[in-house]
């Protein structure tokens, strides 16, 4: 299981942290201004998600800098093409006559496309950015039993999708032996689809009787999809990365009505979330990120992406009025 918890409030800048169960870290998906962030979550982060760096996804990071920069536990940040420099010049806003060079550095992974990123590590005191490793893989990171796959979206600039992932679990049903050390040999024959024999019980036993008991589970997943344009490559790029997931976090940062205005910025509005989120087959969905033009009418645009998602029609509380004007 992985639970998350949304740090920003309806009027602040977006973030959420990812806390998976019988693991060491936290994993923080974009970083606004957020009121309900502390310290400890920081403390206890293994990376850092960025979709992309406009100011409202980028602008904390200075906090991250102030916990995490003199520590020796390791962090790592992803996020669009220019991360790396855009992390680079956020140190170099700083001073670090102080820092001891025997901090750990950060490692920034910077994503070039579906299936290339490239890594950089740089250290104080003077943060450096050297050539970096070419690592071509649809995987961004892998943790212990986390793993994080990605997709490149069209804001006008890069925009990642992000997939956080639980490994797929083995569970033993109806198991007529003992247990004992043994079990993590049989789990790991069966990960890798080898046949033998294991010693249980003072007998050996084939592990083609052994694989019988076991039991197989998906992983918890959790999916964020922050600013986008809300059109079929997008969303076909979406459902492939996001197809029945456990929790969706996605955009809802206009109403339809203001569709027009929306995609000219390229965003997507609350009902093609919505409409995202139920051809993906999303189990659970959080709409997120709205426009503080209409605080006023939070829940409505809430309703909008929520009754496309369940394909009924929506019970708003207040009229729909365009709160934005296109101007050519």
């Amino acid at each position: 299981m992985i639970k998350t918890s949304l740090k920003s409030k309806m009027n602040e800048d977006i973030c959420m942290v990812a806390y998976p169960e019988n693991h060491g870290f936290t994993y923080m998906f974009d970083c606004g201004v957020a009121s309900l962030l502390t310290i400890s979550d920081i403390l206890k982060l293994r990376a850092v998600f960025v979709t992309h760096t406009h100011i409202d996804h980028f602008i904390n990071f200075d906090s991250i800098i102030r916990h995490r920069a003199g520590s020796r536990n390791p962090l790592t940040i992803t996020g669009p093409v220019g991360i790396a420099k855009n992390v680079y010049s956020k140190l170099l806003g700083f001073t670090w006559n102080l820092i001891g060079k025997s901090a750990n550095c950060f490692e920034i992974r910077e994503i070039i496309d579906d299936e290339t990123f490239h890594i950089y590590k740089i250290y104080p005191p003077l943060w450096k950015l050297k050539n970096p490793i070419v690592v071509k893989s649809k995987t961004l990171l892998e943790q212990d039993n986390i793993f994080v796959n990605y997709k490149v979206l069209d804001h006008k600039i890069p925009s990642i999708a992000y997939k956080l992932c639980e490994n797929d679990k083995i569970n033993i049903s109806g198991f007529p032996y003992k247990g004992g050390p043994w079990i993590a040999k049989l789990k790991e024959m069966y990960l890798d689809k080898v046949s033998g024999q294991l010693e249980v019980d003072n007998k050996m036993v084939s592990t083609d009787e052994l694989y019988s008991y076991l039991v197989t589970s998906s992983g918890f997943q959790v999916g964020w999809a922050m600013d986008h344009l809300g059109t079929e490559p997008n969303h076909k790029l979406l459902s492939e990365l996001f197809n029945e997931i456990d929790i969706l976090y996605i955009e809802a940062f206009f109403r339809e009505i203001d569709k027009d205005y929306a995609f000219k910025h390229h965003h997507s509005t609350s009902k093609r979330s919505g409409y995202l989120a139920r051809i993906a087959k999303v189990k659970k969905l959080k709409l997120v990120h709205h426009s503080r033009r209409y605080l006023s009418e939070i829940f409505d645009v809430i309703e909008e992406g929520r009754a496309e998602f369940e394909g009924r029609e929506p019970n708003f509380s207040k009229e729909t009025i365009a709160k934005y004007i296109s101007k050519e």
